[in-house]
């Protein structure tokens, strides 16, 4: 971690008498962020020094190399070298041993650079990048991969994901790199200003594409995979394919977006000085964030597409596979719906990302501010109050959104003062309460004003902005256009926007807005109860939506029509005022459903019919047979 080297000779860090030395040096390549290789003919020659470093490649740990010695370095080629030889001015460095060491003063430099630009901690990273002004507490909006100087507390996992993710790309058997995690466990932050940052740095083994999200087009939506392909060949000089004829490709073509990838990491591959032709390809990541969103019934079919593209890819008909990972954030209680499908067969899991442990929370709360008064605008923590905050975290769950939300307050009401104090806290109600005081800002203080404002927040997040998950019956948000909230919900809507509950930006030529964190669903009392009171219809209601789009995914086959009570179920829904426009969509479906309905009910009637004649022709038939019989078969009574 930040600040600790360990030297197995070292006095202080190394190993003492009685411990065992492979249990020691397992250890610390477990805990390290990479390890530096010192390279001799002595180091070539020795079985353990060989085996320390497959050990720490194995782990998928950072390598760097530093020759000692000409002739050396042959075999560890696939890492970039630098030399401490040569005829260069030197740099006398002690060992506390005897004379000084000198090496190369050009080869310690880039050996510097290299360690210091593959460091995990938020300090290693440049902040603000291009906006002075950029706030360091950012709320309930994702960190950004400019962010990562203030993204702190997950060093741990971060340096896990990392050596996990290295790993995968050496042994070159899975695709899918899948984060679980909870709702409000910070996902998006994580691989956002966590793990591609740091990817980024690692340039010679990775490639990243710009960031994914699935929304409903997750192939050419404004944050589609088309769009991403193309940003990248852009900064890489390789601009002959504008971004309609990428989307073509992607919506038709996997050869072409084979090879328009293709071309993106050999273009990586020549940006490396002294690249030859055995200099290996970097392995293309492509980070897609909220996965779940693939399981939306607004998005199936692209969501299909390009999980058969992503498939074909790894496993072309013709050809070698594309070196690829897909980074995926996904919620753990969607994962079911994506696990079952054949396309991620090939998938690395990530665990999951755990709620943060409350003891690096103060990290969370101080580093940003460190970071700010290093900039050059003063900012500290009253003591009493970083232990308020603390203790307040201990108590109940969802407590790092809330923290989140809770300092981003206090940094946007009273950051000028230099210090953030108790007083200062208690004003915005404390974490607990920092949701309420938020929406209680918003609304009127007038009780017949604030009701009616309710009632216009509850058309907007009911059905709109909030849903249920259909396989958990737990709260979920929605992305939601923004016409096609109530007009008059509008300026209160901004309201939530404004204060960073809500989240509005404009995707595919049209205004959307979604809930900034789905911890407001259940941090929100009155959104509660609302969901509460309606979770059976708006289970129905994405039950339905998800049953069109099936029917329409497949072709329009008559399998998958309702009928019965089900369709009946579905018919009274899209009659009632609150769901009918959310539900216009599968007004085609529900009309074919019910033709074949009626279709399925007069071919009954007929049936019941055709056997009413019959069993009237048959009786009719056998009272004749028994009338002519009586007529003339009776015995003579002559």
């Amino acid at each position: 971690m930040a600040n600790e080297i360990f030297l197995d000779l070292d006095p202080s860090t190394g190993i003492h008498i009685g411990q065992r030395w492979r249990e020691s040096l397992n250890r610390a390549a477990t805990r390290c962020e990479g390890v530096v290789c010192l390279l001799s003919t002595q180091w070539e020659s020795s079985e353990w020094c060989r085996w320390e470093y497959s050990y720490a490649a194995e782990l998928g740990k950072r390598i760097f190399v530093a020759l000692l010695q000409p002739g050396t370095g042959a075999e560890l080629l696939e890492w970039q070298q630098c030399k401490l030889f040569g005829d260069g001015p030197k740099t006398a460095i002690d060992i506390g041993d005897g004379e000084p060491v000198l090496f190369e003063t050009d080869g310690l430099y880039r050996l510097r650079e290299g360690i210091r630009r593959s460091g995990i901690g938020s300090d290693s990273f440049e902040w603000p990048i291009d906006d002075p002004d950029r706030a360091p507490y950012r709320g309930w909006r994702p960190f950004e991969p400019i962010d990562a100087g203030i993204f702190c507390g997950r060093d741990a996992q971060i340096v896990a994901a990392m050596d996990a993710l290295r790993s995968v790309r050496q042994a070159k058997t899975k695709q899918w790199f899948v984060i679980l995690g909870p709702s409000g466990s910070g996902k998006s932050s994580f691989l956002r200003a966590g793990l591609i940052p740091r990817i980024q740095r690692d340039d010679r083994q990775f490639l990243v594409l710009g960031i994914v999200r699935p929304e409903r087009d997750v192939l050419l939506g404004a944050n589609g995979l088309a769009t991403a392909i193309h940003s990248a060949r852009q900064e890489k000089g390789l601009a002959e394919a504008p971004l309609e004829d990428i989307k073509a490709a992607c919506a038709n073509d996997s050869t072409e977006v084979r090879r328009l990838l293709i071309g993106l990491q050999e273009a990586a591959r020549l940006q490396f000085l002294g690249a030859g032709e055995n200099e290996a390809a970097p392995t293309i990541v492509l980070p897609l964030d909220q996965a779940e969103e693939l399981l939306s019934p607004d998005g199936a079919e692209p969501a299909s597409r390009f999980l058969a593209l992503m498939q074909e890819l790894a496993n072309p008909a013709k050809g070698a596979r594309l070196d690829m990972i897909v980074v995926a954030t996904i919620r753990s209680d969607r994962f079911g719906g994506l696990q079952a499908r054949p396309e991620l067969a090939r998938t690395e899991l990530f665990g999951e990302l755990r709620p943060m442990p409350t003891e690096r929370f103060e990290e969370v709360i101080t580093g940003p501010a460190e970071r700010v008064t290093a900039d050059g605008r003063p900012l500290e923590f009253a003591p009493d109050l970083v232990d308020h905050l603390l203790a307040d975290c201990k108590e109940g769950g969802d407590t790092l959104p809330l923290l989140a939300l809770t300092l981003s307050r206090l940094y946007e009401k009273y950051g000028d003062s230099t210090k953030l104090t108790l007083a200062h806290y208690e004003e915005i109600g404390g974490l607990r309460r920092v949701v309420q005081t938020v929406i209680d800002g918003i609304l009127d203080d007038d009780p017949s004003i604030r009701r009616d404002q309710l009632q216009l927040l509850r058309a907007a997040f009911i059905p709109w902005l909030a849903t249920v998950n259909p396989d958990t019956d737990q709260p979920m948000r929605r992305v939601a256009r923004w016409s096609d909230l109530p007009e008059a919900s509008w300026p209160l809507v901004d309201g939530f926007v404004a204060n960073r509950l809500l989240v509005k930006d404009r995707r595919d030529n049209e205004d959307v807005v979604e809930v900034a964190l789905e911890g407001l669903l259940w941090q929100w009392d009155d959104l509660a109860t609302w969901l509460n009171d309606t979770w059976r219809e708006l289970k129905a209601v994405d039950d339905l939506e998800r049953a069109a789009a099936a029917w329409e995914h497949n072709n329009r086959h008559s399998d998958w029509l309702l009928s019965g009570d089900r369709l009946a179920d579905a018919e009274s829904l899209v009659g009632d005022p609150e769901y009918c426009d959310r539900l216009a969509g599968t007004r085609e479906y529900l009309a074919a459903c019910r033709q074949r309905e009626n279709e399925r009910q007069e071919a009954e009637r007929q049936r019941y019919r055709d056997e009413v004649a019959r069993r009237l022709v048959a009786e009719s038939n056998a009272m004749l047979a028994q009338g002519s019989q009586g007529a003339t078969g009776g015995p003579s009574s002559k």
